[in-house]
């Protein structure tokens, strides 16, 4: 009984783990609707600095995902990099090394109690005590940014964050998974809602 419980507390556990928190922050004098084409904002400190963390084929897929949503929703990629667009996206990745502790109570320890025996009035035996078991799990938080830009003044109108656990390993098809709800949660937030003037 036992382990089946253990194994539904992981489950539950892993379940959290797996979700991402969000959040995004804009300026809000700027009027969102307007907006239909973007493009690609010129490399700088922020995307060197993420790559670190990446390689190019997995640079490639982000840039690639993002490409996708904001077409998906309507926008328009520019040909060209003297076409005028309405805005600038990049976007940048911070990994960090974790640890979670959380300890639990085992309740397989025995300790002098009370249990009713035999004749009348008498107490006496054994109970259960409290055991408490400390597990330290190491594991890697990534962040995905995403930002909008003005081109006309390069200055940030726009941010988007997702935050979680990543697995320890993955495949092709597991790290298309990852890209796809990591940029999907962040930019289902863009435009934002109560921008239009």
């Amino acid at each position: 009984m036992r382990n089946y419980l253990f194994a539904f507390i992981a489950t539950i556990f892993l379940s959290g783990c797996s979700s991402l928190s969000l959040s995004t922050d804009y300026d809000k004098k700027i009027d969102f609707s307007n907006f239909n084409t973007y493009r690609w904002h010129a490399n700088n400190e922020h995307n060197e600095a993420s790559l670190k963390y990446l390689n190019p084929i997995m640079d490639q897929r982000i840039r690639s995902t993002i490409d996708q949503k904001l077409q998906t929703q309507g926008y328009t990629k520019a040909s060209t990099s003297i076409n005028p667009v309405d805005f600038l996206v990049n976007y940048s990745i911070v990994i960090e090394d974790r640890a979670d502790i959380r300890t639990y109570n085992n309740y397989n320890g025995m300790y002098p109690g009370y249990a009713y025996r035999g004749g009348y009035g008498y107490y006496g035996g054994m109970g259960y005590s409290s055991v408490s078991n400390t597990q330290v799990t190491h594991y890697k938080q990534g962040t995905l940014i995403i930002d909008i830009i003005n081109p006309e003044t390069d200055k940030l109108i726009w941010r988007g964050a997702a935050d979680g656990r990543l697995p320890n390993d993955t495949n092709r098809n597991e790290q298309d998974a990852l890209v796809q709800k990591y940029v999907t949660r962040i930019l289902a937030e863009f435009p934002p809602k109560d921008s239009q003037h």
